[in-house]
């Protein structure tokens, strides 16, 4: 069957005896162009003679088609591609005297990349030309492309787990986590290999039925004990943000399980279940993550130092609002200096070396203008000569009985540790509810 426009043909777009004709593009390579995004083919459409006039032809995907050649086993190894991944232009074009109308097939790599390595079949039917020409018959293509020939492997985009994607993610001796008040918090994360681009939605699940097959394999030890669902928190819905490779995914498990589970390993699987873009890297879509509450576990070690300040309140420290109020644990209570001049400092001394690698501070009840502003906490083994472990600036407590945690890093056990004020928010008056020292794994 053929077009006709007037003793002009369409040759290409023809069917034999009701069947599509099925053009195999082999090596496609020339007029491909590529976005981060998208694939664009450039398909010509010959004529038999010079047209006779300008005329367009209506142009129209048919799924069908493909599918039903699937059906029947007619495909050849192609697999129909998804019409929501393709974007055809409404018409062709044919100028006057013109041998051929080219129009373009964009196709979305996001849809494209699940099928690399696999040839792709897609079908367009031309319709209702222009201009008086009319069309015998309905008139049918049949495109098949090898994958391969539209991306390379660079351009493909991998979904994974950043933070030890595919292995055992060990979380102890402060490694892979940190503490906040609710509990250890342990990054994971998601990763995006390839160009990004358009955002994209993430869905994660918490799986333990692999834990025993990793004990008996020797890979997690014989006190591994899987964590149920009711003994974490995970961000198991987030979304990958446009134009960017990287997106947040935590897990918390509270402090109370840590201390229920001091001599067993917590573990559980973390995996990739679905992403609304891109592939999901078979290889990275998972994690083990692997709790040893032992070397997790922190210590308030506070209580075990010989307490004193450089000057106290004007009632000794002993009094309502005397110095010993700062490190009683109790966050109603606080210590009061008049004419603070900036030279204050608290001090801890230990009988043994404390490796302290975080402490709080506490806002008392009063004036915000009372509160610690800018200080830094220092280590010392003998007293005398000291080493800066943190400083602090321009710190601000925006309530009342607020507690701010600080880390930082450091090899070494100190026995004397001592906390330097410098600065207020200016008022003659300091205020402090609490300031607690802890011991880290």
């Amino acid at each position: 069957m053929v077009w006709a426009c007037s003793e002009t043909k369409l040759e290409d777009f023809s069917l034999e005896h009701g069947a599509p004709v099925v053009v195999e593009t082999g090596n496609v390579t020339e007029g491909i162009t590529k976005s981060g995004e998208t694939v664009t083919l450039q398909v010509g459409v010959k004529l038999s003679a010079p047209a006779q006039k300008a005329f367009q032809v209506e142009l129209q995907l048919n799924p069908d088609v493909v599918n039903q050649l699937a059906a029947a086993g007619q495909l050849e190894g192609a697999l129909p591609f998804p019409p929501i991944g393709t974007t055809l232009p409404n018409v062709v074009n044919f100028e006057y005297g013109a041998t051929e109308g080219v129009f373009s097939i964009v196709l979305s790599i996001t849809e494209l990349e699940k099928f690399y390595g696999e040839k792709i079949a897609l079908a367009v039917t031309l319709a209702n030309p222009g201009k008086g020409n009319q069309l015998t018959d309905q008139v049918t293509k049949l495109i098949v492309v090898n994958s391969t020939d539209l991306l390379d492997l660079e351009d493909i985009h991998y979904v994974s787990i950043t933070n030890g994607g595919g292995g055992v993610l060990e979380v102890r001796n402060r490694r892979n986590y940190s503490i906040s008040s609710d509990g250890v918090n342990i990054p994971l994360g998601i990763s995006l290999v390839g160009q990004p681009g358009r955002f994209f939605d993430v869905k994660s699940i918490a799986k333990t039925d692999t834990i025993q097959q990793l004990i008996a394999a020797g890979i997690l030890p014989p006190n591994t004990v899987a964590l149920t669902k009711n003994q974490f928190e995970l961000d198991s819905s987030l979304r990958v943000a446009s134009n960017t490779s990287r997106g947040p995914m935590e897990m918390i498990i509270p402090m109370s399980v840590i201390n229920e589970n001091v001599n067993n390993v917590l573990a559980v699987e973390v995996a990739i279940s679905q992403t609304t873009r891109h592939l999901i890297d078979p290889e990275k879509s998972y994690v083990i993550v692997a709790i040893y509450p032992e070397f997790v576990i922190e210590t308030d070690v506070t209580g075990l130092g010989t307490f004193s300040v450089s000057r106290d309140n004007n009632g000794g420290p002993d009094n309502n609002e005397g110095s010993k109020k700062l490190v009683d644990n109790d966050i109603n209570t606080k210590f009061l200096q008049s004419n603070f001049s900036g030279d204050l400092w608290a001090q801890l001394i230990f009988d043994e070396p404390q490796l302290v690698g975080a402490y709080t501070m506490t806002s008392a009840n009063d004036a915000k203008e009372r509160d610690p502003k800018t200080w830094d906490l220092q280590g010392s083994l003998d007293g005398e000569n000291w080493v800066t472990l943190d400083r602090r600036k321009d710190e601000e407590f925006v309530g009342r009985f607020q507690t701010k945690r600080y880390d930082f890093d450091t090899n070494v056990a100190y026995t004397h540790y001592r906390l330097n004020i410098t600065e207020n928010w200016g008022n003659s008056l300091y205020q402090q509810a609490e300031w607690r020292l802890i011991r880290v794994p």
